[in-house]
């Protein structure tokens, strides 16, 4: 595996979470929505912590009004995390609950992604379920098209 697959992956994460933010924006931040998708930042927030040799007790709490800013931070840090890190560094860390673990940092980055991809996931399933069609198309495969990285 290669960083650059991942950092490419990251960049689809930032492009998703920022079409999101937008959408929630224009709907006032609306609830359970706005939870959902700060929850999201909120993981990201506490991985990169743990990658950086501390572990906190809880998810970092980011409002409506962070979050651009936190997700383009969060995003730097993870490439810069990445940029100077081996593959397979093992992070030790301590989970909410207190217990003792360990991942190697791909490991902790694909967790991340998919973290992220499911939530976003579950944005949409909220938006289907009360009859709004009105959400962002952020499939990877549209990530690919809009930035003109399709074959």
């Amino acid at each position: 595996m290669e960083w650059g697959a991942i950092i490419e992956r990251f960049e689809y994460d930032l492009w998703a979470n920022g079409l999101w933010l937008e959408t929630l924006r224009k709907k006032g931040f609306a609830e359970p929505d706005t939870g959902v998708f700060l929850h999201i930042l909120g993981a990201q927030g506490i991985w990169l912590t743990r990658c950086q040799g501390e572990s906190l007790n809880a998810l970092p709490k980011y409002s409506p009004d962070e979050a651009e800013a936190k997700m383009r931070e969060l995003s730097a840090g993870f490439r810069t995390l990445f940029e100077g890190m081996a593959e397979d560094r093992v992070v030790d860390y301590r989970r909410t609950t207190g217990e003792a673990n360990r991942l190697r940092v791909s490991q902790i980055a694909w967790h991340v992604l998919n973290h992220g991809t499911y939530h976003r996931g579950e944005l949409r399933g909220l938006c289907l379920a009360r009859g709004d069609e009105a959400f962002p198309e952020t499939d990877l495969a549209a990530f690919y098209f809009v930035r003109g990285l399709n074959a």
